[in-house]
């Protein structure tokens, strides 16, 4: 329990955290990456995942592949979806941390007991700060719009690579069948929900309810790290080094 309300915790502050970093934007643009950097750094994530060139058997099957995965992912259909998951996933994290009682416990140096004894609490929070369901509301829409921009960016980019996946995977005959199943008006539907489903509230909800069992999994990592690396010779600092 200790270790899922520090989590908690620690995405309270980055929530919290966002109006200021909000406000330092135009003090740090000069610092922020340059094309450049940004070109070698994407680079250099997508050297992590190697991939083999296309044989010409699926190069040819290529032009399937797309048709199928245009049906699946239209043009805007990407960034819709995962502003759309996005504003569904902020929104109820957000009115948590609007709560009045987390925005007096984050405002007011005080112990959670005395919070919880405190009469009004919605009214001293309107004091503290009278905009805060409102400044709730402004960051769910700037974050939304932010991150649906950044996903709608990666939409070609992720046509691209499922319909380079498909060709791999499925060969043309799977892929006529496919493309049959999905001129028909159940097919035509399925191409259009299969990947919404994954941002559909069910799946979200039984994903976030399988969150505490996936924490334990982790388990005291921090001591078995210790273990794996007690076998292995100390790291040497540079004094230790020798000409």
């Amino acid at each position: 329990m200790k270790g899922m309300a520090g989590k908690f915790i620690a995405a309270a502050a980055l929530v919290c955290a966002a109006p200021v970093v909000a406000q330092q934007e135009t003090a740090t643009h000069e610092s922020a990456m340059s094309p450049e950097a940004l070109d070698g750094f994407a680079g250099m994530m997508a050297g992590l995942f190697q991939t083999e060139p296309l044989t010409d058997e699926q190069t040819a099957r290529l032009p399937a592949a797309q048709a199928v995965v245009g049906q699946m992912m239209p043009d805007g259909f990407y960034g819709e979806m995962m502003g759309d998951m996005m504003d569904k996933m902020l929104r109820p994290m957000l009115s948590m941390f609007s709560q009045p009682e987390f925005v007096l416990g984050a405002r007011l140096a005080v112990e959670a007991e005395a919070i919880e004894a405190l009469g009004e609490r919605a009214e001293l929070t309107a004091m503290l700060d009278p905009a805060y369901e409102a400044r709730g509301d402004a960051m769910v829409e700037v974050l939304t719009l932010r991150m649906g921009g950044m996903f709608s960016a990666m939409e070609a980019p992720m046509r691209e690579g499922l319909s380079k996946a498909y060709a791999v995977r499925f060969d043309e005959g799977q892929l006529a069948d496919i493309a049959a199943f999905f001129a028909t008006p159940t097919g035509s539907e399925y191409a259009r929900e299969s990947m919404a489903l994954f941002a559909d509230p069910q799946v979200m909800q039984a994903s976030m309810q399988a969150l505490p069992a996936m924490m334990n999994g982790f388990g005291d990592i921090e001591s078995a790290m210790r273990e794996a690396m007690a076998a292995l010779p100390a790291e040497r600092g540079y004094g230790d080094l020798t000409g």
